[in-house]
């Protein structure tokens, strides 16, 4: 039986090799690319459930790859392969859309976990730059009530405007929860039983920006077999949720201020105009009063669509909020494990970069691989569990620092163990015994 099929992109052929080998063994469907060029023309040549993409690629990064396989298949899971060296990076994918990330040497056990559980969590979409909610069928868009007093600051301002038609813009750090916070603005609103349409702004063609808004009628320009309806209109009698607005192009931004000012559209193509009747709820993680100075964004637009105002704070600048999501997360992945009191100091530790998103991809990834009920220091992830075990205020052992050293060569090595093994002057099965001693790739 066919477990669903998967594209595997790294230049190193054993890894290749392995992913094909293992995965096909398990009932999937592989396929495998070299280099980033190769994996994006299969990638556009076939429907993949899951991809496995290495971060460090010749000529195109897999950062790049990424974010053009999110521009044509915004639905499919791509997990990125790194080395630990690129941690930061790895954190930055997570940002830009993809579902995880595992570090080489990775557990062949842990990937083929993921990727099952990729495959099993995947919901079936046709465009998934469209996505519609119909809050009626849902769960009513309740969000877990945070508890920090500016996430209490911002659900009182959104009880009193949620019931209006002011356009709203959502400010914060790419995955601080504004797409969140906009579903559950439309759940209190007056248009809660009409539709809830969001269209991230990131994954436009800009070339295609105004047919995936507004729409078009057959014929209208090469490629447009089928007429179409745009976003904002399919959003009539609803919310329209436009997040990462600035992403949009000058002409574009112009268009889309006479439509809030005017509520009136035109399908591409077409010369009759079209009265839609949304409420619009836009997001940024721009630095708006840069982006003004700088052209890219457009002033009058800023002023206009500003009528209210929502910053989201950093999860680090609210760590009240971090234990209360965790729990929230992992009650979701699973029902039967619980976090060990120790694992909190990790937690709070950490600034999460990646903000919310970050912490739901982690908690996720632990309560999928943790082998007991209780997850312990041992199932973080090293890059929060290194921060606390170097804290200054622990006994500087020998150990740690040789594991501290070991850290730094693989770090400055991008993950080359063999490079690693020549830097420390040891041969590659001493490094890797001392790898498993201190739990480095675990």
């Amino acid at each position: 039986m066919n477990q669903g099929k998967i594209l595997a992109v790294d230049d190193e052929k054993n890894i290749r090799h392995l992913i094909s080998n293992e995965f096909s063994l398990e009932g999937f469907d592989v396929v495998t690319a070299a280099t980033g060029e190769e994996g994006l023309a299969l990638f556009k040549g076939g429907e993949f459930d899951v991809v496995l993409l290495d971060i460090k690629l010749p000529k195109l990064s897999g950062i790049e790859i990424l974010k053009r396989m999110k521009r044509i298949s915004p639905a499919t899971e791509i997990i990125m392969i790194t080395g630990y060296g690129d941690i930061r990076s790895s954190v930055e994918t997570i940002k830009l859309g993809a579902r995880d990330y595992v570090t080489k040497p990775f557990k062949l056990d842990e990937l083929l976990a993921l990727v099952r559980h990729s495959i099993q969590e995947k919901q079936p979409a046709s465009n998934a730059v469209d996505k519609t909610v119909d809050f009626q069928a849902a769960n009513s868009g309740q969000i877990i009530q945070c508890p920090s007093q500016a996430m209490k600051k911002i659900y009182d301002l959104v009880n009193r405007f949620a019931s209006s038609d002011y356009t709203v813009l959502i400010c914060g750090e790419t995955g601080v929860g504004k797409d969140v916070l906009a579903s559950w603005i439309h759940s209190q609103s007056l248009r809660k039983n009409g539709p809830f349409i969001s269209l991230d702004c990131g994954l436009l063609s800009q070339n295609l920006a105004e047919s995936e808004l507004y729409g078009h009628r057959k014929g209208a320009f090469s490629g447009a077999s089928e007429a179409k309806i745009g976003m904002v209109e399919k959003s009539h009698k609803g919310t329209l949720f436009l997040d990462e607005i600035g992403n949009i192009d000058l002409e574009v931004q112009k268009k889309f201020l006479r439509f809030i000012e005017t509520k009136q559209i035109r399908r591409v193509g077409e010369t009759r105009e079209k009265h839609v009747d949304t409420r619009i709820i836009l997001a940024t993680n721009l630095d708006l009063e840069k982006a003004m100075g700088q052209g890219i964004l457009r002033s009058d637009l800023f002023f206009r669509m500003a009528e209210i105002t929502v910053t989201i704070p950093p999860l680090k600048d609210r760590p009240e909020d971090i234990m209360p999501l965790a729990q929230h997360f992992l009650s979701q992945f699973s029902v039967s494990k619980a976090i060990a009191p120790e694992v909190d100091d990790i937690l709070l530790a950490y600034p999460w970069p990646g903000n919310v998103r970050e912490l739901k991809a982690m908690i996720g990834k632990v309560s999928l691989m943790a082998d007991n009920n209780t997850i312990t220091i041992d199932d973080i992830p090293r890059q929060l569990n290194n921060r606390i075990s170097a804290s200054p205020d622990k006994p500087r052992t020998l150990e740690d620092m040789e594991k501290e050293h070991i850290l730094t060569i693989l770090a400055e090595t991008g993950g080359n163990q063999t490079q690693a093994a020549e830097i420390l002057n040891i041969n590659r099965k001493t490094l890797y015994k001392k790898i498993n001693k201190y739990k480095i790739f675990s």
